[in-house]
C-alpha cells in the first residue's frame, strides 16, 4: 500500500486535472471546515485497494461546474442537471486518481451517487472516518474531496 502522503499528492494532481480541464474552475488548497455544503456525490471502487471516494461542495460551485462544462445559461441548469454534473465529477476524479495510483492493475467502480445535504450531523459524523480530506476554494465557492481507502482481500 502507498503512504498517506503519497496518496494525499495524486489526490490532488488528479482534483486539479479534472477541474481544470473539465470544468474550468481553477481550486486552491483550502483549512476551512464550516462551509454550506449542499451536495455530495460518492464512488465507491474495488481492485488492487478497495474504497469509497466523495465530494462535498456548494451548490454555486455545482451551477458553475454544470455551466462550464456543458455550456449552459444558468437559467437553463435545474437540479437535475446539477446532480448529473456532480456525479461525473466524482468519477472523473476518481477514475483518474486510481489511474494514477495502479495503473497495471486496475480497478472497478461503481455508478456514483449523488444526494442533498440536509443532516449537519451526519456529515460532521462522516467527516470524521475519512483517511483523506482535501478541501478546496474556488473563486467565490468550496468543496471538499474525502477518501476511505482499505487493502483488497487477496485471494
Amino acid at each position: 500500500m502507498v503512504n498517506i502522503k503519497k496518496i494525499e499528492e495524486i489526490l490532488a494532481t488528479s482534483i486539479f486535472e479534472v477541474f481544470e480541464k473539465m470544468f474550468f474552475v481553477f481550486a486552491e488548497p483550502f483549512q476551512g471546515d464550516d462551509q454550506a455544503y449542499r451536495l455530495q456525490a460518492s464512488v465507491r471502487f474495488e481492485g488492487p485497494c478497495g474504497g469509497r471516494m466523495r465530494i462535498l461542495l456548494t451548490s454555486g460551485l455545482a451551477k458553475t461546474m454544470a455551466k462550464n462544462m456543458l455550456n449552459l445559461e444558468e437559467d437553463e441548469i435545474n437540479d437535475t442537471i446539477m446532480a448529473d454534473c456532480v456525479r461525473e465529477s466524482i468519477n472523473m476524479v476518481c477514475g483518474n486518481f486510481l489511474r494514477k495510483l495502479d495503473p497495471v492493475h486496475g480497478s472497478r467502480m461503481t455508478i456514483p451517487e449523488c444526494d442533498v445535504i440536509s443532516n449537519h450531523e451526519k456529515l460532521s459524523e462522516d467527516r470524521n472516518q475519512s483517511n483523506v480530506k482535501l478541501a478546496f476554494s474556488t473563486e467565490n465557492d468550496a468543496f471538499e474531496v474525502q477518501l476511505n481507502m482499505q487493502d483488497s482481500p487477496q485471494p
